[in-house]
């Protein structure tokens, strides 16, 4: 898979992962705030915070195994 497959099977992926999975995501890995933070953000709580993170991850990196 070409480095544009990559990226573009990501894109899909993280484009049908639901508004709120990716807010709370973007929260940690972009804002740079810590899981208590952004569940006080999102009005979750850390745990759910965490979960969110590692589904979103999980379906980021299969969308590496994908075909084409």
């Amino acid at each position: 898979m070409t480095r544009d497959h990559h990226f573009q099977a990501r894109f899909r992926v993280w484009n049908a992962l639901p508004l709120r999975d990716r807010q709370i995501f973007a929260s940690v890995r972009i804002d740079g705030l810590d899981y208590d933070e952004a569940a006080r953000r999102h009005g979750c709580t850390a745990q759910d915070v965490e979960h969110v993170i590692v589904r979103v991850l999980i379906a980021l990196m299969d969308a590496d195994d994908a075909p084409p």
